[in-house]
């Protein structure tokens, strides 16, 4: 078969700056896959942003992977925009209605639905057994500290960890200064602390001080600790909870003699994440230590067992994962995927008001290493704080300052707010109308409907226009009053 030669005078059309042959397969191709993703477009991905610009504060338009242009919400205060991951919003301090009845330090501190509760410490006057309550609202604030069901007998650097929610005081030096081996459960009526209970069959296998407490899945356990004469200890106990009686309670200490730290810590922060416990920090016969040793958990929540019986055992972080600085007594909690330890005393025994954070992969490794920022510093120097998290704050309470226990109460925000605008180079961040519950979602439904509708009606408006470009070229020539070249009578003939 011979190919037909175009008539005398005639030149093969190309498209495309004349990169395709306008009548080629090829060419037919490229216009397919673009009218796909106009289609695409008109009715997926523009309705799907007209949903989210009514109930999201802000929205991504095309790519926006890099944006050299970012601004942020003055609430972010001084961090920079766009915030590192895991940074928090300054810290803000307490007023002074909002002051403790007195200086505390070395207490320990729990929430129970909206309230907060400081438990023990040490004051003016010494070790102490009261406990001190307080009110969270949904954005952050607190009320007026006032006295709650003291404890049994005084108490300074006790562990407090719930589970189940259960929460029990661990341990903790008396009035003397000796460590305890006394375990209390509070005792709450829909948030409100009416008293404690002490447990005997919950008595620690020996007198701890400094303790380090995380709640498991189903156990509650302890690391190091000061022990009598003032050594400190390596040893890990656990405490399960019996689901064989109802209501199922916590059973007897047990000592887990295959899984020593791998070095006596006493005064450190013991933190849990999804994958594995934490013990940060702490000190020893060397004073305080900036070592992180980690203990894998499996699915259940236990520690994972590498063969029969045996536990895998703990991991040292490498010198690029401990902390920059040795600390002792310092302030720790985990949220939002990140590990934060707050304050504390260094290797000079100076308080310090640094702020450490670092976010595990997902083997528990701490690859970024630990990161601190001035603008996320406690707004002074504090040791033997006592930490708590509620409504997306955390709250430090208390603890050792210059002049001796503090009133005060540091507050962050643990969320801060994303850019409202950022530029790119393929895409933009715009801000939105952000309504708000069940009539954002309906408006928004009703918004994502009208433009699908109407980007329906436009891909029918284009396709009768393609199918009659003779007569859509005419309209458009009266409609722009010639300002359109009229079609010639052979131009779409061919």
């Amino acid at each position: 078969m011979t190919e037909r030669a175009l008539p005398p005078g005639s030149v093969r059309r190309r498209a495309f700056f004349g990169v395709f042959d306008a009548d080629g397969w090829t060419w037919a191709g490229v216009k397919a896959l673009g009218w796909f993703a106009l289609m695409i477009l008109l009715l997926g991905y523009i309705p799907d942003r007209a949903y989210y610009f009514t109930v999201f504060p802000t929205i991504d338009v095309g790519f926006n992977v890099v944006s050299p242009i970012n601004l942020c919400d003055p609430a972010n205060g001084s961090l920079p925009c766009p915030a590192p991951k895991g940074a928090m919003i300054p810290w803000q301090g307490s007023p002074a209605e909002l002051s403790l009845p007195e200086g505390r330090t070395d207490a320990a501190a729990f929430t129970a639905g909206t309230s907060l509760y400081l438990v023990g410490g040490a004051g003016p006057a010494g070790t102490t057994a009261s406990v001190e309550a307080t009110q969270v609202t949904a954005d952050g604030n607190l009320s007026a500290w006032s006295n709650a069901a003291a404890l049994p007998a005084a108490r300074r650097n006790s562990a407090a960890v719930a589970l189940s929610g259960t929460t029990y005081v661990i341990g903790g030096a008396d009035d003397s200064g000796a460590p305890s081996d006394t375990v209390w459960e509070a005792q709450l009526d829909n948030g409100n602390l009416t008293g404690w209970k002490a447990h005997d069959e919950l008595k620690l296998p020996k007198p701890l001080t400094g303790v380090a407490a995380v709640a498991g899945a189903t156990s509650i356990w302890l690391f190091g600790g000061q022990t009598t004469g003032g050594a400190y200890s390596a040893a890990v106990y656990r405490a399960s909870v019996d689901a064989s009686v109802n209501p199922p309670k916590l059973g007897a200490w047990q000592e887990v003699v295959a899984l020593p730290m791998p070095q006596p810590r006493a005064f450190a922060s013991g933190l849990a994440t999804s994958g594995a416990i934490y013990v940060i920090g702490g000190e020893d016969d060397n004073g305080p230590q900036g070592s992180v040793f980690r203990l894998d958990l499996d699915v259940k929540g236990d520690p994972a067992i590498s063969g029969p019986g045996a536990y895998r055992g703990w991991a040292i972080s490498p010198a690029g994962q401990a902390l920059p600085r040795p600390r002792s007594d310092a302030a720790g909690f985990a949220a939002n995927g990140a590990l934060y330890v707050i304050g504390g005393r260094d290797d000079t025994g100076q308080s310090t008001g640094s702020v450490y954070w670092a976010i595990p992969d997902a083997h528990g490794d701490l690859p970024g290493g630990w990161t601190s920022m001035r603008e996320t510093n406690l707004l002074q120097a504090r040791t033997g704080s006592a930490m708590a998290v509620a409504s997306g704050h955390a709250f430090v309470v208390g603890g050792q300052g210059d002049g001796g226990p503090s009133v005060a109460t540091f507050r962050a925000d643990l969320a801060p707010r994303p850019p409202f605008f950022a530029l790119g180079l393929f895409g933009a961040t715009i801000p939105a109308l952000s309504i708000k519950g069940e009539i954002g979602q309906q408006l928004g439904y009703l918004a994502a409907g009208l433009v699908g509708a109407a980007s329906f009606t436009l891909l029918i408006l284009v396709g009768i226009a393609m199918s009659h470009r003779s007569a859509t070229r005419r309209l458009l020539w009266r409609i722009t009053r010639g300002r359109i070249r009229e079609p010639r009578e052979d131009e779409y003939s061919r």
